[in-house]
């Protein structure tokens, strides 16, 4: 059975980006560690075991642009532009599309878990084999991780993106659905969290784990506030 995981991201551009960070963060340091993120979730694509690994871009229009920030990476995963709509209708397309090019199974990831471990997200493509629809549940109300074994939009209809009311509606949305839920993870979205990502990556680190390698490095160098 062909699988596929894709990941979210957006083009690390100043002000563009991580706006919540601010304003303990200037909109420069935001920005480089958006980027920092960006590259440790494309490494950790790159260690997911699905048939396709697709990192889906925004803007559309800056392709020339994603490339030239991946570098190297850029060639070890497909390269695709995410539909310029809302949330939901990117989700819904991009998952649309990965089951019409012959997936069975798809997941698809965001950029804000540089720590997540690539072994949730197998795990995610393994409960498909079972289940129609699988979530990965987020501490802030959201999700990391969503993933469908047959393509279904209404999982992503009438949904208040970006509100801590998004998993609550999507599990109502998914309430006739066989439902797989994987382990609660975390985004990264305000200072206090990469205040707390930045210990959770040390203590990796300290462990002999390398995940998130070049998140720690920027963020040993900016003034956060305490992890709340």
């Amino acid at each position: 059975m062909s699988t596929c995981a894709i990941l979210f991201i957006k083009n690390p551009v100043s002000g563009a980006v991580k706006t919540r960070l601010q304003p303990e963060l200037t909109p420069d340091e935001a920005a480089t560690l958006y980027a920092a993120f960006v590259l440790d979730c494309v490494e950790t694509l790159r260690a997911v075991n699905a048939d396709r690994k697709i990192i889906a871009y925004t803007p559309a229009s800056q392709k020339d642009e994603i490339e030239l920030f991946l570098g190297e990476l850029a060639p070890l995963c497909e390269l695709k532009p995410q539909p310029q709509t809302d949330l939901g209708d990117r989700l819904s397309q991009m998952m649309q599309q990965s089951f019409l090019d012959g997936a069975k199974r798809t997941v698809i990831i965001g950029s804000d878990s540089p720590s997540l471990p690539a072994a949730i997200i197998d795990g995610g493509l393994q409960m498909l084999r079972e289940c129609d629809i699988v979530l990965g549940p987020c501490t802030d109300g959201g999700y990391y991780l969503v993933g469908q074994s047959t393509p279904d939009a209404s999982l992503f209809e009438r949904i208040d993106w970006s509100t801590g009311h998004v998993l609550q509606q999507t599990l109502e949305a998914a309430e006739n659905a066989k439902l797989g839920l994987l382990t609660p993870w975390y985004d990264v979205d305000t200072a206090e969290d990469a205040a707390f990502l930045r210990v959770h990556l040390r203590a990796l680190e300290q462990s002999g784990e390398k995940r998130g390698t070049r998140s720690l490095i920027v963020l040993k160098s900016l003034e956060l506030p305490a992890p709340s």
